[in-house]
């Protein structure tokens, strides 16, 4: 087999530079797409943490671990498109009845088809897919699938989906008009300055097409978001290592978490679009490294379309969060 097909160990001196591009750079042979694939299958860990963004950032010298010996594609199919190990299924069934399903989706899988730039066709292994799959193993005969909200490839945790066109047309109402309730768990690179606080702004987009908070309401849509600390960290020599935060959406706009936190300099760990290394003194000690963008969708509330009953579904908090803190405290 070619040489890259090894066990790689490395200290790559690259600060800023995108994981998957320095790695192409020191393994003679593999090309900057394979890169990709070996990071998004999971094969590449850096500082002992495996990294599944092709784009983190590197810090000043990262000892990186790439296991390449069982292939390239293997690998990143199994993440992709749910043939994975068993405790890293891309999803969890955690409430269904005959007009209802809530999975708690895992990282890394895409949570409903979408048409992406320059793409032919949608992207390939998202939740409705795999949920066809599981029912059509059981038997069980479930002809329709509605897309009720999203959340990001890179966020885990409940997502809901409708199994009949009333119940969907119920949910989205409910979601438009903020009568559903969702409670987030995060951990951020910064602590905010209030322990618990209510932020309103509105989404727009900066010059270069980047999703950004702004104050003036008029400019954008609305967005009210709630959080509150439920623990903070400091380093040794006493540096803010960042907190843990329930943050609760008013409103649902896209990327609204991760550009309203960021937009207070209180970033999400393992977010490589809205943290950014200048948000940092220069010369400081880079932020530890997290295993995946520590976001979780963990409680959905809504009253059910049928019964009209509040309901209340929790997703677990992932051991990758429990980690975590742990190296954080």
């Amino acid at each position: 087999m070619p040489e890259i097909y090894s066990l790689h160990r490395l200290t790559l001196a690259a600060a800023d530079e995108h994981l998957f591009a320095a790695l192409s750079v020191a393994i003679p042979g593999l090309t900057r797409h394979q890169a990709r694939l070996a990071i998004k299958g999971g094969l590449v860990k850096v500082d002992g943490v495996t990294i599944q963004e092709p784009k983190h950032q590197l810090g000043p010298s990262a000892k990186v671990l790439c296991d390449l010996r069982q292939g390239i594609q293997a690998a990143y199919h199994a993440r992709v498109h749910g043939a994975a190990p068993p405790q890293e299924k891309p999803f969890v069934i955690v409430h269904q009845d005959s007009h209802l399903v809530i999975v708690d989706k895992a990282v890394g899988i895409v949570s409903a088809p979408a048409h992406q730039p320059g793409q032919l066709a949608p992207e390939r292994g998202h939740v409705p897919e795999l949920l066809r799959r599981v029912f059509r193993k059981r038997g069980q005969d479930i002809r329709f699938i509605g897309i009720v909200h999203r959340l990001d490839k890179e966020t885990s945790g409940c997502l809901c989906f409708a199994l009949t066109k009333e119940a969907q047309r119920l949910m989205a109402a409910q979601f438009a008009t903020h009568a559903a309730g969702r409670v987030y768990r995060c951990f951020t690179m910064r602590t905010p300055k209030r322990r618990e606080d209510t932020i309103r702004g509105a989404l727009t987009r900066d010059d270069d097409g980047r999703r950004v908070m702004v104050q003036d309401e008029e400019a954008g849509k609305e967005m009210i978001t709630h959080f509150r600390v439920l623990r903070s960290f400091k380093g040794k020599d006493g540096r803010d290592l960042g907190a843990e935060l329930e943050v609760r959406l008013e409103t649902g706009r896209t990327h609204q978490i991760r550009v309203t936190l960021g937009g207070i300099g209180c970033p999400i760990y393992g977010d490589t679009v809205y943290a950014h290394r200048a948000m940092f003194a220069p010369g400081a000690p880079p932020p530890p490294t997290a295993p995946r963008m520590m976001l979780h969708a963990h409680t959905l509330s809504f009253d059910h379309p049928a019964t009209g009953k509040r309901v209340e579904v929790e997703a677990p908090i992932p051991a990758a969060f429990t980690e975590f803190a742990q190296r954080l405290t």
